[in-house]
């Protein structure tokens, strides 16, 4: 995928954004906001390049070839900051985002505007947002912060409401499968993906990786056969610790907004999982409702707690685990 390509569901907020920009509208401060795998990073990032381009098109289009974007391209660009959690999971620190307010506050080495992105702006800590809100209050001149989450509630209200908000949302199926289908394996329906992903085409992309297509439906076994009592929990546990423990979670999740909707619709029109269809008919027959709402609700508390503090992984997706459904049906 060319990174400089404009995805079809961005087009409408890069044309009015670059339209803004041109007018000499362009505000000190955005939030893209949206769920992940829409390409928010990449949109931050392709405006990033347009700005420092210095032989930009009239579209917003960076040449690729001047300065300003061999620099962009190479990381070193002097009024360019990109600032992320030092690791994943861990929040971004009081510290890392004074240093970025001071490189706001200076001069452009190259005569245009000094962009600042923080990616994702929810894992800011408490004490880092509000070390944030000077510069949002005060913004220096030609300078641009670009905020990009998937989480936005997360943000503190005092930091969102100093940003221009864009919003980004899943496009229409139809032109999400034209989008995808020419990148899949044709044996993956691409139906299939973007239900499972929300509607997100770059999650649906990613998720039409071998490994990852055959990780859930080995996570998927031993959780069927976990419920059915036949497997042990801390055994199990540790197969879900394997590969990204928050896309685990996320598919696990999945598996039962999908049981809930099975339980009070016989043939609901629509599934996060429609390849698992079958099981989880049967399933959703075997359990009581409360149950599956418990279960939801558990998953929930689950990945929130894996996301957001420092606890012991593995003994909280034991506790989740050894708590199955198997021993409650209606």
């Amino acid at each position: 995928m060319d990174r400089d390509e404009c995805l079809p569901w961005h087009r409408a907020p890069w044309q009015q954004l670059w339209q803004r920009h041109a007018a000499g509208r362009l505000p000190h401060a955005l939030l893209l906001a949206g769920p992940a795998g829409l390409g928010k990073g990449l949109f931050a990032r392709r405006l990033i390049r347009a700005l420092l381009c210095t032989q930009v098109d009239a579209e917003g289009k960076a040449c690729g070839l001047c300065r300003g974007c061999r620099l962009v391209q190479a990381g070193s660009h002097p009024d360019m900051q990109v600032l992320q959690p030092e690791e994943d999971g861990k929040p971004i620190r009081i510290d890392a985002v004074r240093e970025l307010c001071i490189f706001l506050g200076c001069t452009a080495q190259y005569g245009g505007c000094k962009i600042a992105l923080l990616e994702p702006a929810d894992r800011l800590n408490v004490n880092a947002a509000n070390s944030l809100l000077k510069t949002l209050e005060e913004p220096p001149g030609n300078s641009l912060l670009l905020l990009v989450s998937a989480r936005p509630a997360r943000l503190p209200a005092t930091v969102r409401s100093r940003c221009q908000r864009i919003d980004f949302a899943p496009p229409p199926l139809a032109s999400a499968c034209d989008w995808l289908a020419p990148q899949i394996p044709a044996a993956i329906d691409p139906v299939v993906l973007l239900a499972i992903t929300g509607g997100a085409p770059l999650a649906a992309l990613a998720q039409a990786d071998g490994a990852r297509w055959e990780r859930r439906r080995t996570l998927f076994e031993v959780y069927r056969q976990m419920l059915a009592g036949s497997a042990d929990p801390v055994g199990v546990a540790q197969d879900w610790m394997q590969g990204d423990l928050s896309e685990n979670l996320r598919w696990l999740i999945g598996w039962h907004h999908d049981l809930i909707r099975l339980k009070m619709i016989s043939d609901p029109p629509r599934l996060d999982n429609p390849d698992l269809r079958p099981v989880l008919q049967e399933w959703a027959r075997q359990y009581a409702l409360r149950t599956l709402f418990e279960r939801l609700d558990a998953a929930m508390r689950l990945r929130t707690l894996c996301a957001t503090t420092q606890v012991n992984v593995q003994m909280q997706l034991e506790a989740f685990l050894g708590g199955g459904a198997h021993d409650d049906l209606p």
